[in-house]
């Protein structure tokens, strides 16, 4: 009896060794497993860029810099409006996305933690629009959007903004409009249109179709000079936060450092990033963490009247 006590007490303690050493493996590796680097890497970003197959070969271009960078191959995605590269971020069809600073506003609160910054340009942390107007209103330059509105009372004058999701091409735009003159565009002008991206707006106030509008500095400055003729700066903003290359943190530390070292060392001497510098109007990248946009989600958060 004693004997069998002793061997049922030995089996006992190895069967719970067993059961013990199987369940902190499964524990230990479960982290690892959720932090495997996939075998592809999908960016997408907000089509800011009324040229759909512009941005195809520029943010193409991005994505074989990274791709290389990494080791793992990169492919470009387009969508249509902002809130499907938010979507698509959030949900995981995208693990790296090029936001503005509405759109990564709206990430962090949709996502919480699970989004992390990998850089920004170093342009984006001086951010400013521009309001222009078509010549034949002969309207000069402002310095304040105060005399815009005086300016445009009784003159049926219609006026469009970018995206309505757009930092520089609406939001912004519109609450330095709202804190400097007390009221809305909609209740200055005759109509208020969102053209969908920069360029389309500049080409819309150029050929008259609306009398003002607002655009990011970036679009402005590297438009034809002809097409500015016809589109002159009549206002700059104060400086705010834009745009960022954002990534989903389950891509892990070690894949995300890989990313963010690849990015901040992005330059002109490679052809890529020459390539991806000149079309996004950047000298480099520069570090950034998402608190820095802390601001944008407190102004989203604080019912700012963003138009119908």
């Amino acid at each position: 009896m004693n004997t069998f006590s002793a061997v049922r007490r030995k089996y006992l303690h190895s069967l719970f060794a067993l059961l013990l050493t199987t369940a902190l493996s499964l524990s230990l590796s479960a982290p690892a497993e959720a932090q495997q680097a996939p075998s592809k890497l999908i960016i997408t970003a907000i089509p800011d860029d009324g040229d759909a197959d512009r941005m195809r070969e520029y943010f193409g271009a991005l994505a074989s810099y990274l791709g290389k960078a990494v080791g793992i191959p990169v492919e470009y995605m387009h969508v249509e409006n902002y809130a499907a590269s938010v979507t698509a971020l959030a949900t995981g069809r995208a693990h790296i996305a090029w936001l503005g600073g509405v759109t990564t506003a709206q990430a962090r609160m949709q996502m919480g933690d699970d989004i992390t910054i990998l850089g920004s340009r170093d342009i984006d942390k001086g951010f400013v629009s521009y309001f222009i107007a078509n010549p034949n209103i002969k309207m000069g330059r402002l310095s304040d959007l105060s005399e815009l509105a005086q300016a445009a009372k009784d003159q049926n004058w219609t006026f469009t903004f970018g995206s309505k999701s757009s930092t520089s091409g609406h939001v912004m735009p519109r609450k330095f409009f709202i804190d400097q003159t007390g009221t809305t565009p909609e209740k200055v002008f005759r109509t208020v249109a969102y053209s969908g991206s920069h360029d389309v707006v500049m080409r819309m106030v150029a050929d008259g179709t609306h009398q003002v509008g607002a655009l990011n500095f970036a679009s402005w400055d590297k438009a034809p000079p002809d097409l500015q003729e016809r589109a002159p700066i009549i206002y700059k903003t104060p400086p705010y936060i834009d745009y960022a290359l954002t990534a989903r943190a389950d891509l892990g530390p070690e894949l995300l450092g890989q990313l963010r070292t690849a990015l901040l060392a992005l330059d002109a001497s490679d052809e890529n990033g020459a390539k991806v510098l000149k079309y996004l109007k950047a000298g480099k990248f520069v570090d950034a963490d998402i608190s820095e946009w802390q601001s944008v989600v407190d102004l989203l958060e604080s019912g700012l009247d963003i138009g119908n």
